[in-house]
This record gives C-alpha cells, structure tokens and sequence, in this order.
C-alpha cells in the first residue's frame, strides 16, 4: 500500500522526469506521467503524493501541488458556461461599436 507524503521538488527537467525531496528526507523519483493534471511541476515546489517502491527505488505517483491556505475558493473554482457566454457577449457588442466608429465616422 503506497503512502501519502508530503515533500518538496528537487529538480524537474523539460524531459518529463526528475526527483522530489520527501518531509522524511528521502528522494523520490517522479515522472510526468504520475502527476495529477498532467500540469509541469518546478523546483521548490510543495507537494503531496504517494511513495511507492520500484526494483530503482522510491518512486513518487499521484503528485499533487500542495494546497496552500492562502488560495481563496473563488481562485481555484473555474468559470462557469454563463459567465464565459456573458464575456464574450460583451466582447462582441464592444467589437461591433469599435467597427461601426471606424467605418460610419460621425461627420459634423
């Protein structure tokens, strides 16, 4: 059964792979393929994941960026399909009044 450990990264390369220091002192290696989101993790970064042992030794799987208290809910909750419609409505009508000033000029 893996563990849930807590740690920081090492070092992480631009070729997928690298190693995470874990609370307990102990190096992880982690690949991109066993991080949560897919998303690139960077040096000095908080993290939570399981450890699992491999014939190489400790590996690290299920990395997650570590929650930290300062993230407020509206932060880290995604926009919802109203609010993205509504922008973009608003886009469009500030477009279609920019393109009516620039081809209709008011002549005084």
């Amino acid at each position: 059964m893996a563990k849930k450990i807590k740690g920081v990264v090492a070092q992480f390369g631009t070729k997928g792979y690298g190693f995470i220091t874990g609370d307990d002192d102990e190096k992880y290696f982690v690949h991109q393929k066993n991080i949560y989101n897919k998303s690139r993790l960077k040096a000095n970064t908080r993290v939570v994941f399981h450890a699992e042992e491999s014939e190489k030794g400790l590996v690290a799987t299920n990395v997650e960026l570590e929650e930290s208290g300062s993230v407020s809910h509206a932060e880290s909750t995604p926009l919802s399909d109203g609010a993205i419609k509504g922008m973009f409505a608003v886009l469009l009508i500030l477009q279609l009044i920019v393109a009516y000033k620039v081809f209709f000029p008011v002549v005084a």
